[in-house]
């Protein structure tokens, strides 16, 4: 189970890394609708909606992780990292919606997506050097 929860641990760093890339296209998209002047409510969800929809999803992804997480016997720091990876995803989510009515919480929405995506790439590599047990160690 404990290397279901490594290769899940990576899943979730790419989904991350997609999520990111949703985002510039929808701020280029909308841009682009700008430019032609053709930019309303509508074309703006266009652009966003992958990224808001996905988004769901990326913290969902992340619930499974510490779900998957606790049942392979991840304990200690490693189990509280995917918690709080947890509790990033609930704040994105949050920021996202409040930064609608006030934009200068938006400020903090792509500042806490590098804190996830990195906190994500720790608990991936972290849990890529466990060695499972009854396996040999190399010698040193």
């Amino acid at each position: 189970m404990r290397t279901v929860y490594r290769w899940w641990s990576w899943l979730i760093v790419a989904a991350i890394v997609l999520q990111v890339g949703f985002a510039g296209y929808g701020a280029f998209y909308v841009a682009h609708k700008v430019d032609k002047g053709t930019v309303n409510q509508d074309k703006f969800d266009d652009g966003f909606g992958i990224h808001a929809g996905f988004g769901y999803l990326v913290v969902l992804l992340i619930l499974i992780g510490l779900i998957i997480a606790a049942v392979a016997g991840v304990r200690g720091r490693q189990l509280g990292r995917a918690g709080a990876l947890f509790g990033l995803g609930i704040l994105q989510i949050l920021l996202a919606w409040f930064g609608f009515d006030v934009p200068a919480i938006g400020f903090f929405h792509p500042i806490n997506a590098f804190v996830i995506l990195g906190l994500a790439l720790m608990i991936a590599w972290t849990e890529g050097k466990v060695v499972p047990v009854g396996t040999a160690q190399p010698a040193t």
